[in-house]
Order: C-alpha cells, then sequence, then structure tokens
C-alpha cells in the first residue's frame, strides 16, 4: 500500500475574519485574489507541437496524441464551481477550530458514542456545506475536481499552532465513488480503504468485522472525525438509481449526516439520472446542495466557447498538414461530437491518427470518417444531443431535466435552467456488465478484487444506519 505525503503544517493568514485563528483553515494553500484566477490555475496545457514535431515519423506522432487527454480547458461554470468548493473546504473548519472548547467536547462525543456516551454539545452547530456538480458524463466534472484538488496537500501533520501544542493529522479531501451496485456497505468500506491508504492504517479490516450497517457508519463518523476530514467528495451520484428499496434513502441520509453532524463538507457528481433519486427527498436535496450546484452543459454549434474551444485544441495538431480551421471544419467536428467535451477531443485524436501516414490533414471528412468508424457505438447518445429532439432523448434517462426535478429546484430557491439547456444535459457512463453477461461466469464465485467497492452486502441487514 502506498502512502503519501505528509506535509506540515505552513499556517498563512487568509485576510477572512472569519477564518482568523483556525489553523485548519490557515493550513490550506492562500487564497485566489481574484475571481478569474480560479479559471487560469485551473487550465493545463501541455506542450504545443511545433513544425519539426510535424514532421516527425508517424509512429512517433501517433505516440503523441495521448497529449490531449492533459488539456483542461477552462470552462466558465469552472469559476463558479471553483468558488464553491475553496469556500466549502474552509467553511468546514469554521466551526471545528481545534484550539475552541466547544469543538474539543464534540470530539469527545463523537468518540466516546459507543462507550460513555459524553453528550453531544446542543449549542455546537455545522457550519459545513453541500454543492451538487451536474453533467453529462464526458463534460468535465471529474477533469474540474482533479485540477482544483492538484493545488492542495491531501494530508498534513499538524504539531504546534501560535505556541499552542496541535498534534493531530488533517486529511483535507477525501475521494469517494457510488458503486454500481449502490449498497451502503461498498461506500463505507471504500471509506476506510481510503483512510488506509493515505495514513497506513487497519480501519477497512476493522470494519470488515462488523456485521451491522449502524457500527460501521458510526466507526466512519468517528474515524471522519479523528482525520478532521474537510472535504467528501462524492462521484458517480447517479448509480443510487440502482439500489434496491429504502438504500438509497439511507445513503443521502448519511449524506446529510456528514454534513450537519460531521461537520464536513460534501461535494457531489452526478448525472441527471440522479433526478430519480432525489425528486422525493426534498430535505436531503436541500441540504446536499446548501451552497448550490453546478450544471455543466454541452457547448452550443457556432457559439463563441464552441469556438474557443476549437482554437486551443487545433493547436495540437499533429498531421503534416495543419490546414486551415474553417467554419466547414468547426461545424464537422461539432456534428461529430454534440458539443460534449469528451467526444470533442476523441473525435480530434482519432481523426488524427486515422489520417498520420495517409492524407495527413484533418479537415470535414476526417471527422466525419472517425466518427462513423471509430465512435459508432456512441452515435445514437451524439445524434440525440445534438438533435435536441425531446423525444429522442428520453431513449436515454440521463439527458433530459423532469419536470418534478424542475419542480423541486423551484420550491428549493435555485434558479430556472434555461430551456435551451434542458435537452441535452445528461450522458452516463455505460456501467461494466460483462461479468453478470458471460455465460461462461454465470453461477460462479468471482475471484476477490483489490478494490472493496463491489462487495455485496447481503450478509447485512437492509436498516436506516442513523436510526440509532
Amino acid at each position: 500500500m502506498n502512502r503519501i505525503e505528509i506535509l506540515p503544517a505552513n499556517y498563512t493568514n487568509t485576510g477572512v475574519g472569519r477564518f482568523k485563528d483556525n489553523p485548519f483553515i490557515e493550513a490550506l494553500p492562500p487564497l485566489e485574489q481574484t475571481k478569474f484566477e480560479f479559471l487560469t490555475s485551473l487550465s493545463h496545457y501541455p506542450p504545443k507541437p511545433s513544425a519539426t514535431t510535424r514532421r516527425a515519423g508517424e509512429v512517433s506522432r501517433s505516440m503523441e496524441l495521448p497529449a490531449l487527454g492533459d488539456i483542461v480547458f477552462p470552462f466558465p461554470e469552472y469559476q463558479k464551481a471553483g468558488i464553491a468548493l475553496a469556500t466549502i473546504m474552509r467553511d468546514a473548519y469554521v466551526a471545528r477550530n481545534p484550539l475552541t472548547t466547544l469543538d474539543r467536547q464534540r470530539r469527545h462525543a463523537l468518540a466516546t458514542e459507543v462507550t460513555d456516551g459524553l453528550p453531544f454539545p446542543t449549542n455546537w452547530k455545522s457550519s459545513a456545506k453541500g454543492h451538487l456538480m451536474m453533467a453529462v458524463s464526458g463534460m468535465g466534472k471529474t477533469t474540474f475536481v482533479q485540477a482544483f484538488l492538484l493545488r492542495y496537500p491531501q494530508v498534513i501533520e499538524h504539531v504546534d499552532y501560535n505556541g499552542h501544542s496541535l498534534k493531530c493529522t488533517q486529511v483535507v479531501y477525501l475521494l469517494l465513488r457510488v458503486p454500481h451496485d449502490a449498497t451502503l456497505k461498498s461506500l463505507c468500506l471504500q471509506f476506510f480503504e481510503e483512510i488506509d491508504r493515505l495514513l497506513a492504517t487497519s480501519y477497512l479490516r476493522e470494519a470488515r468485522t462488523l456485521r451491522q450497517i449502524a457500527p460501521m457508519v458510526q466507526l466512519m463518523n468517528q474515524v471522519a472525525t479523528a482525520v478532521s476530514l474537510g472535504l467528501l467528495v462524492v462521484d458517480e451520484l447517479q448509480n443510487l438509481k440502482s439500489a434496491r428499496v429504502g438504500n438509497a434513502e439511507f445513503v443521502l441520509n448519511l449524506f446529510s449526516e456528514i454534513i450537519e453532524r460531521l461537520g464536513i463538507s460534501l461535494l457531489l457528481l452526478a448525472t441527471p439520472a440522479v433526478q430519480v433519486v432525489v425528486e422525493g427527498s426534498v430535505r436531503n436535496a436541500r441540504k446536499l446542495a446548501s451552497y448550490g450546484e453546478t450544471v455543466l452543459t454541452p457547448m452550443r454549434k457556432r457559439d463563441p466557447l464552441w469556438n474557443e474551444f476549437c482554437d486551443t485544441y487545433w493547436d495540437y495538431t499533429y498531421v503534416k498538414n495543419k490546414g486551415a480551421l474553417d467554419q466547414k471544419v468547426r461545424d464537422a467536428w461539432y456534428d461529430a461530437s454534440a458539443g460534449n467535451t469528451a467526444f470533442a477531443a476523441l473525435v480530434f485524436l482519432l481523426a488524427q491518427r486515422n489520417e498520420i501516414g495517409g492524407r495527413e490533414i484533418v479537415d470535414d471528412k476526417a471527422f466525419a470518417r472517425a466518427a462513423a468508424t471509430d465512435m459508432a457505438f456512441l452515435q445514437p447518445a451524439i445524434s440525440a444531443l445534438r438533435s435536441r429532439d425531446p423525444d429522442k432523448l428520453r431513449a436515454f434517462d440521463d439527458l433530459l431535466f423532469s419536470s418534478k426535478y424542475q419542480a423541486l429546484r423551484k420550491a428549493l430557491g435555485a434558479k430556472e435552467i434555461p430551456s435551451k439547456n434542458v435537452t441535452h444535459d445528461e450522458f452516463e457512463d455505460i456501467p461494466d456488465d460483462s461479468a453478470s453477461s458471460n455465460p461462461a461466469t454465470a453461477g460462479k464465485k468471482s475471484t476477490p478484487k483489490k478494490r472493496t467497492t463491489k462487495e455485496l452486502d447481503d450478509d447485512l441487514p437492509m436498516e436506516d444506519p442513523l436510526a440509532l
């Protein structure tokens, strides 16, 4: 197990009154000075190919193409999401200043919940927040989070703060993923596995000895408090739609508990297929998006943003003849991707791969060929996105915002989602069903995997972990 580097705390005054004299906040990297910096700090551009590079051998140029995957294009929504994430990460620690008596009482109450049962301080109020980011798969949710978190140390070691003894470890953030089976046990075990990976502890082994969900969640609460976790990022939230009856609500209850009782901020990433999960839970939806939501939508044809995106990627042309990026090429590129970030980057890579050693030019024909041959399996979804036809989009339950979800957002005070975005919002990853559909493996026990997120929880009762 690889243990990551634990950095010593280096305290910096943030200039924000609410954050003053809080070691957990002052140990984080300095805040950006302007909103624009949230865009520039998140963008990334690998070295661009030169004319010499484009004259290199066919194989070497083909090997250069994956550099396209390293580009992080700064979408305008990244600014909003970046400010939100920087805020909720720090807000989580406002009510959890380890130097205050109230926070020490809260920590002791959670640590002794099973034994002495010290009372939880009634006057403690969580300052944590929740933020929801929804987008079509491939529109940059995970890319944004990874680019943002790269700027932050994951584990910080505290020893002394302004003459106060402060011997503790701070886990700034943790990333989890809702497994396809959407079981609470898998999610909890994944949490312990990540903590063990970071700190070389053995919580996963201890958790596996527990035969009830409730004590496992209780242990999770105690560990998260002990390591001073600030932000929990949960990806693939839409997988909760596959949960057994009641289990999705239990998981949402747990997330609400993480914000309210543990004081840990939460970032949830999902496709709108998650609507069916949250539509019936206004209470949880309000908490999970208490600091708003960010919706990433596909780019629109001939929009300035689409043109800027094309201009940026066009600089990474590896074919010998870097032709003109005219309107005909831009339109063919759009038709092949429907303005989806991942699809657009992929078809550009595939078009170049096909033309290197051949025509050595990327034009409208190159995009059409790559879309028809190399991306044929994606064409139904791309065609639906491109058409913006509600009837076609309904074939994919994650491409369309439902009227019930729109009503829920309105009840929670969120802004109306513009109608232009309603018809092209979500495209979910295709789950890997190869194991269950392979007749050769049917009825056989699968070989244990390294990850625990796929473990079944049929040996555990179906119960609300918060009903203690």
